[in-house]
C-alpha cells in the first residue's frame, strides 16, 4: 500500500532556528520529527522568494524553468512535469491548505477542487489550525493521500514584520525574540496536526520555501522593523483614486494613470527608505548586523544565508532517524519523495535528484546549487548565484557587476567579500553559471492581467507586506 504524505511547507522558516545551537523556541514536535526521521542540515531552496521556490520545489527544476511571468507577477510553469500531478496519476488524492494570494499562481490547475483557501496573514491560532484538523478528521481524506499545508505564522503582513505570537508565548523561556516564540507557538499546533497522522504509513515533509532577516532580530532590532513599515505606508494619492474610478472601457488610459501612480508612489517610498539606510551606515556594526538591519527598512533582493538556508526534515514511514550534512537543494524534495513511493519514473529531464541514496548511506555525488532572488520586472533587480559547500558566489543577474564570494567554512556570516581576491574561484563559478546561461530567463506569457484581478493580487501582496 502506498503511504500518505503530509508536506509542510511553514513559510520564512530559517534553517538554524529549527536546529542547532542557535534555536531558542521550544519545539518538542519538530524535534520528534527529527528524532524519527532524517534531517538535511545543509538545504538550500532555490530561490529567496515564496513563488520561485514552491514552483521549482513542485517541478524539482530551478526558478527559470519553473514559473513564467505574467505582467510582473509569477505562475507555475505548467508546461513543466508537475510532480503533484504525477502523484495523482499514479493514485494519490492530492488536496491543499494554502494562503489565498497562492490561488493566483496556479495552484488550483494542481488541486483543482481539492484546495482551501485562508486569509494570507491569518495562522494556526486563528482558524488555519482548525482547518487543518477538520480536514484531517474528515472522510474526504482518501488514502492514499498527499496534504500540502503552507503556513504563514512567521510571515508578516503590511502592519507588522512578524505575527504577535498567543501571549502565553512572549515569556524568553520560548525564545529570545518574536519570531522564535511563535516558533514555540507552532509547535503546540504541529503536535496536534501529528497527532492525526500514523507515522508507520506518512511520509512527513518539513521544510521552508526560504528563510528570514528577522529570525536574528534583537528585541531593539524588532522595534526599528516596526517604526520602518509604519514610517513607509504611502496611502493612495489623487490618480490612484482617479484611475480605479475611470471605465473600463478606457482601459488604455486607465493603465496610464495606474503606471504614473505605482511610480509616484515608489518614489515617496524611496525617499523615507534612504535616510534610514544612510543612519545604518553610521552605526558601529558588523557587516552582517548592518545587513540585517537594511532588510527592516526595505526589502533587498539577496541571497544570502539567513534567505537561503532552509530546514528539511522527511520523517515517518520507516525513515531512519540521521542527521545528513551534505549539501541539498529544495528542487530534490519531490524526486526522493516519487523514489520512495516507488512512482514510475519519466523520461523527462529535471534539475533536482534523489536524496534517497542519501538517506539510505549509498554513494551521492554532491554538485552546486543554483541561486536566485526576487525577480522584479527587469532583470537588473535580479540576483544570481552558486553555492557549494565551501563557497557562495553571486551577482547581479544581467551582468558581472556586484560580485560577491564567500568563504563559508570560515566566514558563515558571510561578512568578508573575497571576489577580487580569488579571481580563480570567480572563474570557476562563473563557468558553472554559464552552463545555465542560455536558460536563465523567465518565461513572459503575453497575456496581460486585467485590472480587477491585478487589484485582487495587489490587495494580497499588500497584507503580506510585500508591497506597500
Amino acid at each position: 500500500m502506498k503511504p500518505n504524505i503530509l508536506f509542510i511547507v511553514i513559510d520564512s522558516f530559517q534553517a538554524k532556528k529549527c536546529f542547532g545551537n542557535n534555536k531558542t523556541s521550544v519545539t518538542p514536535n519538530i524535534d520528534s520529527l527529527i528524532n524519527n526521521g532524517s534531517y538535511f542540515s545543509q538545504t538550500i531552496s532555490a530561490a529567496s522568494s515564496t513563488v520561485l521556490s514552491f514552483g521549482s520545489i513542485f517541478t524539482g527544476l530551478y526558478p527559470f524553468d519553473s514559473v513564467t511571468r505574467e505582467d510582473n507577477y509569477f505562475k507555475i510553469n505548467f508546461e513543466k512535469n508537475i510532480y503533484i500531478k504525477n502523484l495523482i496519476d499514479f493514485g494519490y488524492n492530492a488536496f491543499a491548505t494554502v494562503p489565498q494570494i497562492f490561488t493566483f499562481v496556479g495552484l488550483e490547475k494542481i488541486f483543482g477542487k481539492q484546495i482551501q483557501t485562508y486569509e494570507s496573514f491569518s495562522n494556526l491560532y486563528n482558524g488555519v489550525g482548525e482547518q487543518i484538523l477538520n480536514n484531517l478528521n474528515s472522510k474526504h481524506l482518501e488514502e492514499p493521500w498527499l496534504y500540502y499545508l503552507h503556513l504563514m505564522d512567521l510571515h508578516g503582513n503590511e502592519t507588522s514584520f512578524l505575527s504577535d505570537p498567543p501571549s502565553k508565548f512572549t515569556d524568553k523561556k520560548y525564545g529570545i525574540n518574536r519570531y522564535d516564540q511563535m516558533i514555540s507557538a507552532m509547535d503546540v499546533w504541529l503536535g496536534k496536526i501529528l497527532k492525526k497522522i500514523n507515522l508507520d504509513n506518512t511520509i512527513i515533509i518539513l521544510t521552508a520555501d526560504h528563510g528570514a532577516d528577522s529570525a536574528s532580530w534583537t528585541p531593539e532590532m524588532e522595534k526599528f522593523a516596526q517604526y520602518n513599515i509604519d514610517n513607509r505606508k504611502v496611502e493612495p494619492g489623487t490618480v490612484n483614486k482617479l484611475s480605479m474610478k475611470i471605465p473600463k472601457s478606457i482601459i488604455p488610459f486607465r493603465k496610464k494613470l495606474s503606471v504614473k501612480y505605482r511610480e509616484k508612489r515608489n518614489q515617496e517610498i524611496e525617499n523615507k527608505i534612504t535616510p534610514e539606510m544612510e543612519k545604518i551606515q553610521e552605526l558601529d556594526l558588523t557587516p552582517y548586523q548592518k545587513r540585517i538591519m537594511e532588510s527592516a527598512v526595505g526589502s533587498i533582493p539577496n541571497v544570502f544565508e539567513e534567505m537561503c538556508h532552509v530546514p528539511l526534515i522527511i520523517s515517518g514511514y520507516n525513515i531512519p532517524n540521521k542527521i545528513i550534512p551534505e549539501l541539498v537543494s529544495s528542487i530534490d524534495i519531490f524526486p526522493t519523495i516519487a523514489e520512495i513511493v516507488k512512482m514510475p519514473k519519466k523520461d523527462i529531464e529535471i534539475h533536482g535528484k534523489s536524496l534517497l541514496p542519501l538517506i539510505e548511506c549509498k554513494d551521492f555525488e554532491e554538485r552546486p546549487v543554483y541561486l536566485e532572488s526576487d525577480i522584479k520586472s527587469t532583470s537588473k533587480n535580479n540576483i544570481i548565484g552558486i553555492r557549494t559547500s565551501k563557497y557562495k558566489y553571486f551577482r547581479n543577474g544581467d551582468s558581472l557587476i556586484n560580485q560577491n564570494l564567500y568563504d563559508l567554512e570560515n566566514d558563515i556570516l558571510e561578512e568578508k567579500n573575497l571576489a577580487t581576491q580569488n579571481l580563480d574561484i570567480v572563474e570557476k563559478m562563473e563557468k558553472i553559471l554559464e552552463q545555465l546561461k542560455n536558460k536563465s530567463s523567465i518565461i513572459t506569457n503575453q497575456k496581460q492581467i486585467d485590472d480587477d484581478k491585478r487589484k485582487k493580487i495587489q490587495e494580497e501582496l499588500k497584507k503580506l507586506g510585500y508591497i506597500s
